[in-house]
């Protein structure tokens, strides 16, 4: 991970369609395509869907630019955080 530079331009993601499968215990599983084009379950929080999303909505995903949050100076200390818990294992999204 790293600090964004805005000296390259980043151009927004396309907008991806986003399917809620399941909401359970704080975790959606959401539908989305891969680069074949076939469906392909992800677990996230739900904290991250707009307030109201239910199972079975449709949602567009689109990725975009943004500068750190105002808490968060410098990704040195976020990457020593996230390295203290990491065991270095496969992972899944």
């Amino acid at each position: 991970m790293s600090t964004p530079s805005h000296k390259e331009p980043i151009t927004p993601s396309p907008a991806q369609h986003a399917f809620v499968d399941s909401i359970d215990s704080g975790i959606v599983k959401l539908l989305l395509r891969d680069e074949s084009g076939q469906w392909r379950a992800h677990s996230l929080p739900a904290s991250i869907l707009p307030t109201g999303t239910k199972e079975g909505t449709w949602l567009q995903w689109v990725f975009q630019p943004s500068d750190p949050p105002a808490e968060q100076q410098s990704d040195a200390g976020l990457r020593q955080k996230l390295s203290q818990t990491d065991d270095g294992g496969d992972f899944s999204l």
